[in-house]
C-alpha cells in the first residue's frame, strides 16, 4: 500500500470517530461551547460542573452539589444539596434553596440566597447580598458576608444562636448614611475620626454581641451599605 493511499484511509477513520467523541461530552444545559474552552460535565459522585467563558449560567437541580463558573454573566442555582460553589466575574448569583455549604463570589453583581440550611460564604465587589437562614439551629453553620460596596441582609431563625461581628464603613463622599439595623440587641460603636489607610477617608460603624451560646459565628462587612440583621 502507498503512502498516498495509507494516508487517506487514515483521514478517513479520524473522521468518522470525530461525531462519537464529540456525542459522548455532556453540555446538557446548553451552555457549553467547547470551542471557546468551557466545559460542562458530570464527575462520578454526580456533582454538576461548569466553567464558561463567558455568559450565564442556570441549573434547576444540583441534587450532588455543584461547581459553577463564569467569566461574565449571570448565575442562577435552583436546588442544591452537599455543597454550591459558585462564582463569576461580573454577574448577579441567585440560589434559591441550598441544603448543604455555600461558597458565592461575584466580583461585580449581587448575591441572593433564599434559603440556605448550611454554612455560607458570599462577597462581592460591589452589589447587595441577601442570605435567609432556614432550618434547624442545633447544627453549626457559620456565616460570613462581604460586600465593598452595597447592603448587606441577613435574615435568621428566632433561636438561631450566634456570636455576630459586623463592620460597616463609609466614605467621606458618600451619598447618605448608612446604618445597622437588628434587634438582636447588639452594641453599636461608631469612630469619630476619620480612618485614611485604605486610601478614601472612612469611618466605621461596628455592632457586635451573642445571642444564645453563640454556636454559629456570623461575620459581616460592607462599605457604604447598609446592615440589616432580622429575626424571623
Amino acid at each position: 500500500m502507498t503512502k498516498q493511499k495509507a494516508g487517506a484511509i487514515f483521514l478517513i477513520l479520524v473522521a468518522g470517530a470525530i461525531p462519537a467523541i464529540l456525542s459522548g461530552c455532556r453540555y446538557s444545559h446548553g451552555d457549553g461551547d467547547p470551542s471557546r474552552g468551557d466545559s460542562d460535565d458530570r464527575n462520578d459522585s454526580g456533582e454538576i460542573r461548569i466553567a464558561k467563558m463567558g455568559g450565564g449560567i442556570d441549573v434547576k437541580e444540583a441534587p450532588h452539589g455543584a461547581d459553577l463558573s463564569t467569566m461574565g454573566g449571570d448565575i442562577h442555582l435552583g436546588d442544591v444539596a452537599t455543597f454550591a460553589k459558585v462564582k463569576s466575574m461580573g454577574g448577579v448569583i441567585t440560589i434559591d434553596h441550598a441544603k448543604g455549604t455555600v461558597d458565592a463570589m461575584t466580583m461585580g453583581g449581587g448575591i441572593d440566597i433564599g434559603h440556605a440550611e448550611g454554612a455560607v460564604k458570599a462577597s462581592t465587589m460591589g452589589g447587595d447580598i441577601s442570605v435567609r437562614m432556614v432550618g434547624t439551629s442545633a447544627e453549626k453553620r457559620d456565616v460570613e458576608l462581604t460586600s465593598h460596596g452595597g447592603t448587606v441582609t441577613l435574615t435568621v431563625p428566632k433561636d438561631f444562636p450566634m456570636d455576630v461581628r459586623i463592620t460597616l464603613a463609609y466614605t467621606k463622599n458618600a451619598p447618605r448614611t448608612y446604618e445597622i439595623v437588628d434587634h438582636a440587641g447588639l452594641e453599636k460603636r461608631e469612630t469619630s475620626d476619620w480612618d485614611m489607610s485604605n486610601g478614601s477617608p472612612r469611618k466605621y460603624i461596628r455592632a457586635m454581641g451573642q445571642v444564645g451560646n453563640g454556636l454559629n459565628h456570623v461575620t459581616i462587612n460592607t462599605v457604604n451599605g447598609d446592615v440589616i440583621l432580622k429575626q424571623e
